[in-house]
Order: structure tokens, then sequence, then C-alpha cells
């Protein structure tokens, strides 16, 4: 297997485990909505779905919506994380 070929399959399972890591700990919380826990995840499968059909010849929609779609979910869920661990960490104020 050529190198070039290697690094790319490396960067594109780090991206997806990148991806990945960040939609389960979302999903893990119980503070959280169902709708916003399930976000990131349903977005993460419409990305793969995105990129599937790239792979199968069917650019017209995989070309503008397999990036976004790809990097929002990690973007999301960090965001949600962050909230989640700010919210934590507040001190109570007494009133």
């Amino acid at each position: 297997m050529p190198l070039a070929l290697f690094l790319v399959t490396l960067s594109a399972l780090a991206f997806l485990v990148f991806d990945v890591v960040p939609c389960v700990r979302v999903w893990r919380m119980t503070g959280l909505p169902r709708w916003r826990r399930g976000l990131p995840a349903l977005l993460l499968c419409t990305a793969l779905a995105a990129s599937a059909g790239r792979a199968r010849g069917v650019t017209g929609v995989a070309r503008p919506l397999a990036f976004p779609l790809n990097a929002v979910p990690a973007l999301l869920g960090m965001y949600e994380v962050d909230r989640q661990r700010r919210r934590r960490e507040r001190p109570e104020t007494a009133v």
C-alpha cells in the first residue's frame, strides 16, 4: 500500500474518532433533552451517508454537505461538553 494512501486512511480514521468521542459523551449526558443528546449522532450519521454517497458516485449532494456535516458533530459535541462542565463548576449564588 502506498504511503499516501496509508496517511489518508489514518487521517480519516482519526477524524472519525474525533467525531465519535464527543457524540458519545453528549449521548451519555442525562441532563439534556433527548433531541439535544441525539443531535450530534444524527448529524454524524447524515455525514457518513453523504460521504458514502460520494464513494458511490453521487457527488452532487456529497460535495457541498460532506465536510460541513463531518465538522458540525464534533463542534456541537465539544460545545455541549464544555457547557456541561461550566455548569457543573459554576459556584451556586446565594440569594
